[in-house]
């Protein structure tokens, strides 16, 4: 009986040692999965980078919106990369909106994480910062201090730098005012307004079918221009003078356009020249057109 228990035991004994070497071999022979913070190659691994275009290059705000740090009852970040312009103009996220009163700029009301708030005058502060003419964007140092929710449910302090409209804003930089002068037969006429509005509209029966008119209110003259949607080609339709006016054949004169910068997004600076061999003009017969008018030319929403 003792000798049977010795040599089972001696039999358990072995075959523990054997299992005990496989294993060991296996941990030798197989590689060990990478830990969080080394990659198969013995090098860590990569992190995610995600890319995001920049509020700011060199001081100077390369689009509208940006990030604003919230602190107080509430914790966190208040991110703007849209604007509003229904109405009033505002810029909207995912977080919440601010919308913003003009002459003189304020904010009127802001809303975040379910809180409302329309800070009094003293509560906010804006202050202008770099503008960038190319985009009609300026950076704004937006500060509003222990403001209150409507309904009491919190006190937030939210600060920091956005991309604002330079209009907005009252800048425009080296960017010249609308108008010029066109001479029309040996006449000089000055125009202090010139706006072409390019975006869709829709059609109204009895509308203007020109999309920009210059008007010369001293010499009773006004020079009307067309605008097609599809070949964005302008061109001189119509010149009235003394109450009278007559078409001009599309081909009469030449246009060309240069863009200067931007007061907004949504509005460019634009050196219109005006070139007409001969066109017919009420009063004076057929005589040469020529000049140069600084336009603000409206475009539609991205």
């Amino acid at each position: 009986m003792n000798d049977w228990l010795r040599s089972v035991t001696v039999l358990g004994l072995g075959f523990g040692v054997v299992v005990l070497v496989t294993l060991e071999l296996a941990i030798l022979i197989l590689p060990s999965p990478p830990g969080p913070a080394q990659a198969r190659d013995g090098r860590p691994p990569a992190v995610p980078v995600i890319v995001e275009a920049p509020e700011v290059e060199d001081g100077v705000p390369t689009r509208l919106g940006g990030t604003l740090m919230v602190s107080g009852d509430r914790e966190g970040t208040f991110t703007l990369d849209r604007q509003s312009t229904d109405g009033r103009y505002g810029l909207i996220g995912d977080d919440g909106r601010i919308f913003f009163a003009n002459d003189p700029l304020a904010v009127e009301q802001m809303n975040f994480d379910g809180l409302s708030f329309f800070p009094e005058p003293d509560e906010c502060t804006i202050t202008p910062g770099e503008l960038n003419e190319a985009i009609g964007v300026a950076g704004a140092d937006l500060e509003c201090i222990d403001v209150a929710d409507v309904r009491g449910n919190g006190v937030l302090t939210i600060a920091g730098r956005i991309g604002l409209p330079a209009d907005l804003l009252g800048m425009r930089g080296d960017l010249p005012t609308a108008g010029g002068t066109v001479d029309i037969g040996g006449e000089t006429l000055v125009f202090t307004d010139a706006v072409l509005d390019i975006g869709p509209r829709p059609a109204i029966v009895g509308a203007s079918p020109y999309r920009m008119q210059l008007v010369d209110e001293d010499n009773g003259t006004v020079l009307s221009f067309a605008y097609d949607l599809q070949t964005h080609r302008l061109v001189l339709a119509n010149v009235e003078r003394d109450g009278m006016d007559q078409d001009v054949i599309a081909d009469a004169c030449s246009i060309a356009t240069r863009e200067l910068g931007r007061l907004n997004p949504r509005v460019a600076i634009i050196e219109m020249s005006l070139q007409c061999a001969e066109v017919e003009v009420p009063g004076l017969g057929p005589v040469a057109i020529a000049g140069s008018v600084i336009v603000e030319q409206i475009e539609p929403p991205a």
